[in-house]
């Protein structure tokens, strides 16, 4: 049961602008299309892989890509693309395909952008304005040692080529193979007169053999900068003089975003540049949606010779940018006259050059001219250049060439100093690409990070991380090459800082070990950022670097037992982080089993007016609703449990507004084979607020998938004796793993079975959950309490509550186990007898007990020169109320991590306590106060300011 969403990003469904398309903010995709790639041929007629199909309505399965010869087999010729009618989202369809056997990967059939400026108005000035990119770039300097070759050959794969314009009809490739208007393949390549190119979408996705351009758009303003016919007398110059320009158009007429082209079948007009010999492909469009499709091309391009430069984007963005993000793609951002950054242009750690970009005067549509600005004019300005590079390095490899023209650019950080190390080596220089026989580059080829923690898989502070580097030689051999390794923005510390490489030949390779390079997550570092390491390279006369990008501290735990692996996040999300991508968590596992769930969300409310959750929406996307105030952590052994996470948020984000409530999550689990299949999770509900709660409803939705292979014949049991509902798969065997869930807290339960057919009731939430479906499913008790078999669904909840102002109520649920449903029920008793350890929020004498350590935030903050430090020790034990004393220390650390004041080293009794530091006596800055126990360690930061 999953709906409209999309890849890589917290999603927000903010317009479909065509019946066929999705747009969610950047990112666009058909609303009907997956794409898969299968491990083997036998997997296409596999019977699980048709039924599948069969239920989502797929009528028409076609290979993505064209075979170059009929005997040849490639990687790519396993990727197919799939149609469908009816309800589902592509990401939804595309998650289940991946669940197959026999399948590699499945995703949407993704659509991209330009990357120009489209309202530039026309530059007017003298012609030596016009030609001032080449000036920059000392063009006229390399045209002195080289003028290129017609048999070099630049692709442009956008919205189309007006390809008889009188500045460029000379320089247009003619597919020598192929005659003309006879309705043949002479060439066998699949494609049928493609005389001078193909064009993949046509007005309405139907492919033909003229990839002129039909409108006003893009491609032919690209074209003109990567080879315009030059030294003609006519119109303009263009680096590549005299290259030939293959025209691949691989828009669609019919579908565009704010206006502006959408393309569409980007990654198909690489393929068709490769296999018909482009050594030069330029795309100046993309995206910031990753994809397995695009990889596996751009990788079979590189392996036929062809060299894919790409634009870095227009958004004056750090973040990836596809296809210029791609390994083995040469990314390209833009400048100005001047050297600086456009101001509009991407950056970031994986930008290799700049080249001009702001108001460059190219050929324009329908034979005339005109001046446009964007990373798209700096890519085929570049793409030009490769040209030439080809020329005076014929015998170099692709990445070679990227390479020469890479190091060879000149530096320009000290014109850009906010974002050094961030725009590339440089801005590119024509005449020592074509020229420097001595250039020196060694890049990262491969990476593995080992994280040396408690093996989660998640780099977390305090963890280490080994890291071992495959380094690359692509040029002049290295004598004495030497690396130094660092982390500017502070999160990292690296053991070994300084490596010694010595000699490396020209396509060598060498690997630093994991025992070479390790780093350390320092312990205050901050939640869900990218750590980034420096590489930076020298020898002899040579200089250079790259980075590194590691996740750290993410906003999601996986709570493991020795049977049963559960995410838990920041937010109320149960299973993944990143609802409905699903890849940042493992979702539900069992006994090492595959994921047996789609999506878990918490949700409370008083009303279908008051609706505050974190679960899908009526239009299929995520509600958002709470904002976190504590990220969720995991201690091992915990105060409690053997294992605890603990984390806070608020409403203060829902729509229109949230109860006022903040929430805290526990989750618990004991070590011992009778304690590993079960979870428990605990809410403490906070009302905030001066007046009552009244009529409040707690719950959980959780949409399962019990079989790997097929969604569609799971069920939904209640087993009254024992008060456990549970999902299983509905496969006639009776040894299958059962997932239970029940209240265990004071209060009233309920339990709301959903199916995706409608026969268990009319709320069926695959295709939404309105707020009105939703305190329908936590306030109607046991009305429905089993499914039929289907795609599943259900809520599983407690009410109603009264909370008293600044007071609160506790909701504990539980997950369990089993492979049957006897061994369900025996684990189901194992965990109740075992919940009596675990505190309660009231104890028998009425009175509100603590049970977690807690450090709370400085107030105020910042502050001069008096601030308030407060912090709680539990008063209970393993279920028993405690008095013993706990050893506490406070202290108090300057940024380099020097210990400025010891405020609390003593014994402490359970309780609420709070310390005043006067930092009088200290200079302004930022400060990190650490409270630390024999099991319990948690660092904030505070700001002093003079």
């Amino acid at each position: 049961m999953r709906l409209n969403i999309l890849l890589f990003f917290t999603i927000f469904l903010s317009n479909i602008f065509s019946q066929n398309i999705i747009t969610d903010g950047n990112i666009h995709y058909f609303a009907d299309q997956v794409v898969v790639k299968y491990k083997n041929s036998s997997t296409i007629n596999n019977s699980e892989v048709r039924k599948l199909y069969k239920s989502f309505g797929i009528h028409e399965e076609t290979r993505s890509l064209s075979k170059v010869s009929v005997g040849e087999s490639l990687e790519t010729d396993k990727i197919y693309t799939l149609k469908y009618s009816g309800p589902h989202n592509p990401i939804y369809i595309a998650k289940q395909i991946n669940k197959l056997e026999g399948i590699e990967w499945a995703e949407p059939k993704y659509l991209y952008e330009t990357t120009y400026t489209p309202n530039d108005p026309i530059y007017n000035g003298s012609d030596l304005l016009k030609y001032q990119h080449l000036q920059i770039i000392n063009a006229s300097d390399a045209w002195d040692i080289t003028t290129g070759s017609e048999d070099v050959i630049i692709a442009i794969v956008d919205t189309g080529v007006d390809w008889d314009h009188p500045d460029l009809a000379d320089n247009i490739w003619i597919n020598p193979l192929e005659i003309k208007d006879n309705l043949f393949d002479d060439d066998g390549n699949g494609y049928i007169d493609d005389v001078v190119g193909w064009d993949f979408g046509g007005d309405i996705g139907t492919g033909d053999n003229d990839p002129n351009e039909d409108n006003p758009d893009h491609g032919t303003h690209v074209a003109g900068l990567a080879s315009a016919v030059t030294d003609n007398g006519v119109g303009i110059a263009s680096i590549g003089f005299k290259s030939k320009l293959m025209c691949v158009k691989t828009s669609r007429d019919d579908l565009r975003s704010d206006g502006n082209p959408l393309i569409a079948y980007g990654y198909e007009g690489i393929k068709y540049a490769a296999d018909n010999g482009a050594d030069i492909i330029n795309c100046s469009w993309g995206g910031y949606s990753y994809s397995n499709f695009a990889q596996s091309i751009i990788e079979e391009a590189v392996s036929k010779g062809a060299l894919i430069i790409a634009a870095a984007g227009n958004d004056n963005s750090e973040e990836f940018f596809y296809p210029a993000s791609y390994k083995g793609v040469l990314s390209v951002a833009a400048t100005n006259s001047s050297d600086q950054k456009a101001s509009w242009s991407n950056y970031g750690t994986l930008v290799d050059v700049t080249a001009p970009g702001l108001n460059i005067y190219s050929t324009w549509y329908n034979d005339t001219y005109d001046t446009k600005s964007g990373t798209s004019m700096a890519a085929p300005i570049t793409a030009g250049l490769a040209a030439l590079t080809i020329s005076s390095f014929p015998d170099f490899t692709p990445l070679q060439i990227a390479e020469q023209i890479r190091v060879n650019s000149t530096p320009i950080d000290q014109l850009n100093l906010n974002y050094e190390n961030k725009i590339g080596y440089g801005r590119i220089n024509a005449l020592s690409s074509v020229t420097n026989t001595n250039s020196k580059s060694v890049r990262i080829s491969e990476i593995e990070l080992t994280e040396v923690g408690n093996g989660n898989e998640i780099y977390e502070s305090g963890e280490e991380i080994e890291i071992a580097l495959e380094l690359t030689n692509y040029l002049t051999p290295l004598s004495n090459l030497n690396i130094n390794l660092s982390s500017p923005d502070g999160y990292l510390i690296i053991s070994n800082q300084n490596i010694s490489i010595g000699q490396l030949n020209t396509l060598e390779k060498v690997t630093i070990n994991q025992d070479q390079l390790k780093v350390l997550i320092k312990i205050d570092s901050p939640t869900d950022v990218e750590a980034k390491i420096l590489v930076a390279y020298q020898d002899d006369n040579y200089a250079d670097y790259e980075w590194i990008t590691i996740s750290i501290n993410p906003t999601y735990q996986i709570h493991t037992t020795d049977n049963l692996s559960l995410t838990f996040n920041s937010l109320g999300s149960i299973g993944f982080d990143d609802f409905p991508n699903n890849f940042n968590g493992q979702g539900l596992k069992y006994n090492d089993g595959p994921n047996l769930m789609y999506e878990g969300a918490l949700m409370y409310g008083t009303s279908e007016n008051t609706i505050v959750n974190t679960a899908r929406n009526g239009d299929g996307t995520k509600d958002n609703d709470f904002t976190i105030l504590t990220p969720i952590k995991i201690q091992s052994p915990g105060i409690y449990a053997d294992k605890e996470t603990y984390t806070k948020f608020d409403d203060t984000n829902a729509d229109p507004s949230g109860l006022g409530i903040e929430t805290e999550v526990y989750t618990y689990s004991f070590s011992g084979t009778s304690n590993a299949d079960f979870i428990f999770i605990r809410y403490i509900f906070n009302n905030t607020k001066e007046e009552p709660i009244t009529n409040f409803y707690a719950g959980q939705y959780w949409d399962f998938d019990m079989d790997d292979s097929s969604y569609d014949d799971d069920i939904i049991g209640f087993d009254n004796s024992t008060n456990l509902g549970y999902a299983h798969d509905n496969d006639g065997d009776p040894v299958s793993t059962h997932i239970g869930l029940s209240l265990l807290s004071e209060g009233n339960m309920g339990f709301f079975a959903m199916n995706k057919d409608g026969r268990v009731n009319p709320i069926i939430s695959y295709d939404g959950f309105t707020d009105e479906e939703k305190w329908t499913s936590l306030s109607s008790g046991f009305e429905y309490t089993s499914s039929t078999a289907s795609d599943i669904s259900l809520v599983i909840s407690a009410g109603p509550y009264y909370i008293e102002s600044s007071s609160n109520i506790e909701v504990d649920f539980i997950v369990v186990a089993g492979e049957s449903l006897e061994e369900l029920q025996l684990h189901f008793q194992n965990a109740k007898s075992k919940y009596n350890d675990l505190p309660t929020s009231v104890d028998k004498d009425g009175n509100s007990i603590i049970y977690s350590m807690k450090l709370n935030q400085n107030y105020p903050n910042p502050f001069n020169p008096l601030t308030t430090i407060k912090y709680q020790i539990p008063s209970k034990v393993q279920g028993e109320t405690s008095n013993i004393e706990t050893f506490i220390r406070l202290d108090v650390f300057d940024v380099l991590g020097r210990e400025v004041a010891a405020l609390v080293n003593e014994k402490q009794k359970p309780g609420n306590y709070e310390v005043v530091w006067n930092a009088d006596k200290y200079p302004s800055g930022i400060y990190f106060y650490r409270l630390q126990t024999e099991k319990y360690i948690e660092t904030k930061k505070m700001i002093l300011l003079k």
